[in-house]
């Protein structure tokens, strides 16, 4: 599954409001924004920051170290 704020948001809505949890959150308008300016913080966080492994490794015709970068998706 490819990182998503919209996804990220509706989960933390659904802990911030779950019974079983004491959270005191009351749902609603305010809870819905504050959930999607969180993970649309983290999203971009996540997608600026992170070192990721290499999906496409190249070698240089002349020699030397393999490199490559990935991305987070």
């Amino acid at each position: 599954m490819a990182l998503s704020a919209a996804d990220l948001a509706t989960a933390i809505h659904d802990a911030m409001v779950d019974p079983s949890r004491a959270t005191g959150a009351v749902d609603g308008v305010a809870l819905a924004d504050m959930c999607s300016a969180i993970a649309e913080a983290v999203v971009q966080h996540i997608t600026t920051h992170a070192s990721v492994v290499p999906t496409l490794l190249v070698a240089p015709p002349g020699g030397g170290p393999v490199t490559g970068t990935g991305t987070v998706a």
